[in-house]
């Protein structure tokens, strides 16, 4: 593992409703405090600008998944989100340690490795570490530890959320404990083809950015993540 920084977190998962909203920064906030502020986490529904154009949208959320240490997606729904999918190959691509989580209980939890409930063709990659939570499941399980009242007295008990805030705690110490895993685990590149791959990620996507700039941006990253031990 790297010499212990609080290192950042590039949070991917839906953020289009308050239900996403919500559960996002609960659980950002819960890592941050089972890991004692070693993982803090960008969400980027912090960052979002609602009069943005597309393009400085895309950009901005790019450049901040590469800049961030680590990185978190969250693999729910039927269908992963197409721009969660694009997010999680940009990370591969700069060899970012990533955890893959899910708390959807539909289609049920894997069997094996190569069993997982989406595409393979976003599967396999090093240095990632999924965990599949029945989060239903964990969620009535602890609700049986609370004796039963009617409707109205758990409204008033707040019996409900607080359930609710454990249940995101026991995802976020899963979390937490595959970040631990993960940072075992060696960068893929050496020196020479780090710097080359993050030349091309700085040209690639075709940002907004000046070109000179944009190359900047990713040789500071790129400085970043080796004083961190990430990356050669």
């Amino acid at each position: 593992m790297p010499e212990e920084h609080s290192l950042n977190i590039y949070f991917a998962g839906e953020l289009f409703t308050h239900k996403d909203l919500a559960g996002n920064a609960l659980l950002a906030e819960a890592i941050s405090d089972l890991s004692e502020q070693r993982y803090c986490s960008v969400l980027p529904q912090n960052l979002s600008r609602p009069d943005a154009q597309p393009h400085q949208l895309r950009d901005q959320n790019i450049l901040n998944l590469l800049e961030s240490d680590l990185a978190l997606f969250c693999f729910d729904g039927t269908e992963l989100e197409a721009g969660l999918v694009a997010e999680y190959l940009f990370a591969k691509f700069a060899d970012i340690p990533s955890v893959i989580v899910r708390t959807d209980f539909r289609f049920g939890a894997a069997q094996r490795e190569e069993d997982f409930p989406w595409n393979p063709m976003v599967c396999f990659y090093p240095r990632t570490e999924v965990e599949i939570i029945d989060a239903m499941s964990v969620y009535q399980n602890i609700f049986k530890e609370f004796p039963w009242t009617d409707a109205a007295d758990m409204l008033i008990e707040k019996r409900s959320s607080d359930v609710a805030k454990t249940m995101v705690r026991v995802v976020a110490q899963a979390v937490v404990d595959a970040f631990d895993r993960v940072l075992e685990t060696p960068s893929r590149m050496d020196a020479e083809q780090a710097e080359a791959v993050y030349n091309w990620l700085a040209m690639m996507p075709g940002f907004q950015l000046e070109p000179e700039r944009a190359q900047s941006v990713m040789a500071q990253a790129l400085a970043r993540k080796r004083s961190r031990g990430l990356i050669s």
